[in-house]
């Protein structure tokens, strides 16, 4: 786990990049900006997003909310009879700006009272990094069953 909620990754893959490019879009559905959401372990392997080219923009489909979830972007690559997957796990950036304004408040704070503002900084930090890398890890072997990693 990193200090950061940024994961960069590359998965091997034994199938051609043709077949990983199918294998992906066959499990993503249009975005849609309202969904009913109910947990169910089908929604494992179902994403939203696009595939454009090479490459790809997903997000999970979660029967919950967690606004710190991953953005995953993809490129597939060749590589012989196999196929390089290069993705990238990052925050919304409306997370990031929410992020931001959170720091600049507890920092405010921090002039104030310091414990206080210490301990939001610290509950912000543990809230995004537990929301990210919990869904990070989850979707990171998803991916790697989806594109039958080596």
């Amino acid at each position: 786990m990193n200090l950061f909620p940024y994961h960069r990754f590359e998965i091997t893959s034994r199938l051609s990049r043709a077949d990983a490019l199918t294998a992906i879009t066959s499990r993503i559905e249009k975005r849609q900006l309202f969904t009913w959401r109910w947990p169910s372990s089908s929604n494992d392997e179902r994403f939203s997003g696009d595939v454009a080219g090479d490459g790809f923009s997903i997000t999970r489909i979660m029967g919950y909310r967690n606004s710190f979830a991953p953005v995953i972007r993809g490129e597939v690559h060749a590589a012989g009879a196999f196929s390089r997957i290069v993705i990238t796990m990052r925050p919304y950036i409306f997370v990031l700006v929410f992020c931001a304004f959170f720091v600049s408040l507890s920092l405010s704070t921090i002039a104030i009272t310091p414990i206080a503002g210490v301990l939001m900084l610290a509950f912000l930090y543990a809230m995004v990094m537990v929301g990210f890398w919990v869904e990070a890890n989850k979707q990171e072997q998803t991916l790697r069953k989806i594109f039958e990693a080596i």
